[in-house]
């Protein structure tokens, strides 16, 4: 799970604008992963009986969880097993639950309830499916169902596109979704052309007007600590990302254009190779993805290139903001350097096993230090050779002594 983190240093930006309702209230929808691929009916499935659907439901209980029920029949006899089946994207593991059954067996409830460590934010998707077992022992799964995680405490909008669906919470401008829809629309041919690996599904966007909603679905989120505050959270788990808005911290125009298409940027990364390594590598590629911030970015590094403190990216490369600006830039120059298809080439490469450096180091067919001495060269920096890493001295143990106890007279 990436959490998206405000540095207090950077805070200083206070919106004032009208709001312009547009949109409605969310409900529930079946949309979710309608551009999905249809899962095939599993071979023999039912067995030698012939069953009935009745009845199928699915019942939000945000902030708690949710229940599935089910009426079923088979000329099998009664059903003696059933447990509900379900996943929030086609990339996460499936969860399921042991449904009771009635006694005419035929009538199923399975119920997922909020644990620590198993949060998942309201608006998630919710695809799902039984499997069922009737007395002569055939076994039959039924179609699959898709709904949502509906928060119906609070007042909530939601629009759709063919690229995102987003919902935003009452408090929240209303502008947020138009924009956010057609900030999506116009990277969309970028986000084709600089992935070979599709989602494969449609990503969601949820903006919480406050915290106290942010940290209803997961105790804990949002706090404070060493001078920075989590504000949002992305997951392949919910094919989803998961954002506090707040207008001193960052304007709203900024969370559409650049904040969501970050966000979905990594979960484009974890359809093409993952997100652990490099921070700088990982954090700035997701900005190279965003539609405003590039000229603010690009001025402040190289003004720290000229003022000889760029950072290196030997070793772990830096942190912080730096690791999103800097790297950022390295992936401009990287296109610019080595063609428009460097980017997808790169990833295609951690697609197939090779680590990060190796990856930059094959379609440059020269080492990382000489390609960060060029990058820094092309910033402008003043001292564009590549800082040399402090070695890393050797650790001993000492020994600890032993004492034997005095000998008593």
């Amino acid at each position: 799970m990436f959490k998206r983190e405000v540095f207090f240093s950077l805070v200083a930006v206070l919106l004032v604008a009208a709001l312009v309702v547009v949109s409605f209230p969310a409900m529930a929808q079946s949309g979710f992963l309608s551009t999905a691929t249809p899962q095939p009916s599993p071979t023999n499935n039912g067995g030698s009986a012939t069953w009935e659907i009745l009845n199928s439901t699915f019942e939000s209980n945000f902030p708690n969880g949710f229940t599935f029920t089910l009426e079923a029949t088979s000329t099998g006899g009664k059903i003696v097993s059933a447990a509900a089946i379900w996943r929030h994207s086609p990339v996460s593991s499936r969860t399921r639950r042991i449904a009771t059954i009635d006694e005419s067996g035929t009538q199923m409830t399975a119920v997922w309830e909020r644990a620590p460590g198993d949060a998942v934010p309201q608006w998630a998707g919710v695809e799902y499916w039984w499997l069922l077992q009737d007395e002569a022992g055939n076994i039959y799964e039924t179609p699959r169902q898709y709904d949502e995680y509906a928060d119906n405490t609070r007042n909530w909008k939601r629009m759709e596109s063919d690229d995102i669906i987003i919902f935003w919470q009452e408090g929240v401008p209303d502008r947020i979704g138009p924009m956010t829809i057609a900030a999506m629309e116009r990277q969309r041919p970028f986000f084709e052309a600089n992935w070979a690996n599709p989602l494969g599904y449609k990503p969601r966007a949820i903006i919480y007007a406050n915290f106290e909603t942010w940290g209803e679905w997961s105790p804990g989120r949002g706090t404070v600590g060493g001078g920075i505050v989590v504000v949002g959270q992305t997951s392949q788990t919910w094919g989803a990302t998961a954002q506090v808005y707040d207008p001193i911290i960052q304007p709203i125009e900024e969370v559409a254009n650049d904040t969501v298409l970050h966000e979905v940027a990594h979960l484009y990364q974890y359809a093409n190779g993952g997100t652990a390594g490099l921070r700088w590598f990982i954090e700035g590629n997701a900005t190279f993805f965003e539609l405003t911030s590039g000229p603010r970015i690009e001025q402040r590094v190289r003004r720290w290139a000229q003022a000889g403190t760029l950072p290196s990216l030997q070793e772990q490369g830096p942190g912080g903001r730096e690791a999103y600006d800097v790297g950022y830039m390295f992936w401009v120059w990287l296109t610019e350097t080595y063609g428009a298809d460097a980017h997808r080439r790169v990833w295609e490469f951690i697609r197939s096993g090779r680590t990060q450096r190796a990856a930059l180091e094959t379609i440059s067919n020269v080492s990382f230090i000489e390609m960060e001495t060029a990058f820094r060269t092309w910033l402008g920096a003043v001292n564009p050779e590549v800082p040399t890493p402090l070695p890393t001295l050797p650790f001993f143990l000492p020994p600890t002594p032993t004492y034997e106890p005095t000998p008593s007279r």
